[in-house]
């Protein structure tokens, strides 16, 4: 794994890039994650790979201010071409990052060959404004007996049923504690227009649906895709499905997006 700092218009932006033949695949974390989340799958795909932490997120700078969804996609996009991407490459997000990997598609055109999304955000209006009053709580500010150190941790066990991965959920604490402001991509994502830009979208789009906390969300996006996007259904995989099948996972991205043509 090499481990890099590219600087962008908001910002220094940290990624982790893994060697292999074929077409580089882009991997676009969720928030509040960081590029860590990949690690394990690069390791495992044969294909070279890249994991950006998203600004604000992981050991990438935090932005100077509230970014859009748009620009987050245009930092990211400056820190690939710094980082040599020239040609064609593959996305694949989950959660935030497909909505960032939708705008990616449409920022860098035809230079995206194919792209994944794994499970979409679209929440209804009123379903948005409670999750936007969830993650305006969620940036840790610091008291004395240790309560937001609590609280962060809890939130790694939400939407998880025991006997938890305690490693990984120590993983998950530690990215929401180097989070500088752990809810604020989810909240430029709520801002942008994706039932638009999947009409638009040209790149080929294929969308994994994981029976996880927005499997209701990510099934409101059917009607909206276009007639050659696929839908693929994962009924006994949830939230934590890279971790969980990682196997699995490797074996449907090599399916769904081949690192040759």
């Amino acid at each position: 794994m090499i481990r890099r700092i590219y600087p962008t218009r908001f910002g220094q932006l940290h990624l982790r890039s893994h060697d292999g033949k074929g077409v580089p695949l882009v991997l676009l974390h969720m928030s509040p994650r960081s590029g860590a989340m990949w690690e394990a799958l690069q390791r495992k795909l044969e294909r070279p790979s890249h994991a950006p932490d998203r600004l604000g997120y992981g050991f990438s700078d935090a932005p100077p201010w509230a970014l859009s969804l748009e620009q987050y996609a245009e930092a990211t996009v400056e820190c690939l071409k710094a980082a040599g991407m020239q040609g064609p490459i593959d996305l694949l997000g989950i959660h935030t990052g497909s909505i960032e990997a939708i705008e990616i598609a449409h920022q860098l055109g035809s230079q995206v060959r194919r792209l994944v999304a794994v499970g979409m955000p679209l929440f209804t209006a009123e379903e948005q404004e409670r999750q936007l009053e969830k993650y305006c709580e969620q940036p840790l500010r610091p008291a004395t007996e240790g309560g937001h150190v609590l609280a962060a941790w809890r939130g790694g066990l939400s939407s998880r049923a025991p006997p938890y991965d305690l490693a990984d959920v120590h993983s998950r604490f530690i990215e929401h504690v180097l989070a500088a402001n752990p809810g604020a991509a989810f909240r430029a994502a709520c801002g942008y227009a994706i039932d638009q830009k999947l009409q638009t979208l040209k790149s080929p789009l294929t969308v994994f649906i994981p029976h996880d906390d927005i499997f209701e969300q990510t099934l409101r996006v059917k009607p909206l895709l276009k007639g050659t996007a696929l839908c693929v259904d994962l009924p006994d995989l949830g939230v934590d499905l890279f971790q969980a099948a990682p196997d699995r996972m490797a074996a449907l991205i090599n399916r769904h997006l081949p690192a040759h043509s």
